[in-house]
């Protein structure tokens, strides 16, 4: 069920600052823009006091929020007309956003020299911002969970996000539909966070540091629809067929942190470290596309439920996501996942491998594949909330650019490529794929050496390998699978049942 209320309350005054644009802005008309923004996405803009003289707007008691529901608070803002034409907006100390259903406490919004100066671009306005702090702070309460029967105890949660001289900039321009803009750099962003929570006698504290931010966020909305007008996945289609759609990119530096559990069976305590990384999300009616990367991550924990240090390091890491969201033809899909020098430290290798009969080479793992299908994730959530019949995804094509694992001295690595027909109701694979293995051999003894592996478990599979591959050299082995017209399953040439 898609439910838009919720998504719009948190975002609402950045999204709101909308409006049409006019030669020289005036105080008045930046803030009636807020108010015809605010309806176009179901959000009520209001004032208690508003004072306008000499060109400055004075506003006291200002709130932003879905109509019935909690929404943003302002103390107090002043917007001022200035002589270039353009406005200076500058808002009071207290800003916070009300919490709903269980929970109870405080958001807010704290900043340090905020100001905003809203000017004429591309036919909408647009709004350059900048602080030498600006950050959101938290301290808040939740029912926690029973496991008696008994009234459930309050769990409580604080923390603070802070971004460190913050700059940037937010536009809304309108052509066929309306695009919201928001751009952000900020030399460093921090954070804290606490929890406790009685029910499970768990405490958790947090904090660290992220280098070099760098994001950027598009939101576009169809011009014949309010937001707050999608309340279910008809709607939702709608919206996506008339242009809605979200983009956004980050980038980071370097992030240090670190985090405490107190427990009284797993206490934990860890540092972690990672270098940059970058990301992208894409979401409209032709696809949703996730990319994300980091250079590099370390977690180290300090004796507690171990006994001793543990370490984890990596080498660079790669994700991506690529799926339809509206396809009823053949459309892109593809999946990325890699992982490289992945390592555990001696001190952790040592209580599962005392002896050193494994190899504690770092590893290495990577899964690429790709293809076409018909996808409708759209259709999938109009026939949940209808009881009809989903329409199912019929995929064309896989594509195995690279299927590998390099980990204690083995490896595996596979390629290939498949095509389905769908003529029968469900995807008949036609194609093959290559599949070769070495250090297998070596990989099992160890793991008998080790314990981890009985001997009459390592020998079922070691038969399973000779059935399914053939010696291609020292400790090598390969396999060519075939999938032929009819279901016709070859391996090495030979058909299945062998």
């Amino acid at each position: 069920m898609f439910r838009m209320k919720s998504f719009v309350a948190a975002p609402a005054l950045a999204l709101l600052l909308s409006g049409t644009a006019h030669a020289a802005l005036t105080a008045d008309q930046v803030w009636q823009s807020w108010k015809d923004g605010g309806a176009a996405l179901g959000l009520a803009v209001t004032a208690a006091t508003e004072n306008s003289a000499g060109g400055v707007l004075t506003l006291n008691g200002v709130s932003i929020g879905p109509a019935g529901m909690p929404g943003i608070t302002i103390s107090d803002m002043t917007m001022t007309s200035e002589a270039d034409g353009s406005v200076t907006v500058a808002p009071g100390a207290d800003i916070g956003l009300a919490m709903s259903g269980g929970a109870e406490g405080s958001i807010k919004l704290a900043h340090e020299g905020l100001v905003v100066k809203v000017s004429e671009a591309e036919g909408g306005m647009a709004y350059d911002y900048s602080a030498a702090k600006l950050g959101v702070a938290y301290d808040s309460k939740y029912p926690g969970l029973s496991l008696d029967g008994s009234q459930a105890p309050m769990v409580s949660t604080s923390g603070s996000f802070d971004f460190v001289n913050v700059a940037g900039s937010y536009s809304d321009t309108t052509t066929t539909n309306r695009v919201f803009g928001l751009d952000l750099k900020a030399d460093k962003l921090t954070y804290t966070s606490a929890t406790d929570d009685p029910s499970t006698k768990m405490k958790q504290t947090g904090s660290g540091e992220t280098n070099g931010i760098d994001m950027s966020f598009d939101f576009t909305l169809p011009s014949t629809m309010s937001l707050m007008a999608i309340a279910g996945a008809a709607d939702f289609q709608t919206a996506l067929n008339e242009g809605f759609g979200i983009s956004a990119t980050a980038k980071q530096g370097e992030s240090t942190g670190t985090m405490t559990q107190e427990n009284p069976f797993f206490p934990l305590s860890l540092n972690l470290k990672s270098g940059g990384g970058e990301g992208a999300f894409t979401f409209n009616k032709d696809k949703l596309e996730v990319k994300s990367s980091v250079v590099s991550f370390e977690i180290e924990s300090v004796p507690g439920a171990m006994p001793m240090p543990v370490k984890v390091t990596s080498g660079p890491m790669d994700f991506a996501l690529l799926t339809p969201v509206m396809a009823t033809t053949a459309a892109d899909y593809a999946f990325l996942l890699k992982l490289s020098q992945f390592s555990v430290n001696a001190e952790a290798w040592a209580m599962v491998d005392p002896t050193g009969a494994l190899k504690h080479d770092a590893a290495d793992v990577a899964i690429d594949v790709s293809g076409k299908t018909t996808m409708d994730l759209i259709g999938m959530a109009m026939a949940e909330e209808t009881g009809q019949v989903p329409p199912v995804p019929a995929p064309e094509s896989l594509n195995i650019t690279e299927l590998s694992a390099k980990v204690l001295g083995a490896a595996l690595t596979s390629t290939g490529a498949f095509t389905f027909d769908n003529s029968m109701g469900f995807p008949m694979p036609l194609g093959e794929a290559q599949v070769d293995v070495t250090g297998a051999t070596q990989l099992i003894q160890g793991l008998i050496a080790t314990g981890l592996v009985a001997e009459q478990d390592a020998m079922g599979a070691q038969m399973m390998m000779g059935m399914f591959m053939v010696p291609s050299g020292d400790d090598a082995l390969t396999s060519k699978i075939e999938v032929k017209e009819g279901m016709q399953i070859l391996v090495n040439g030979q058909p299945l049942p062998m």
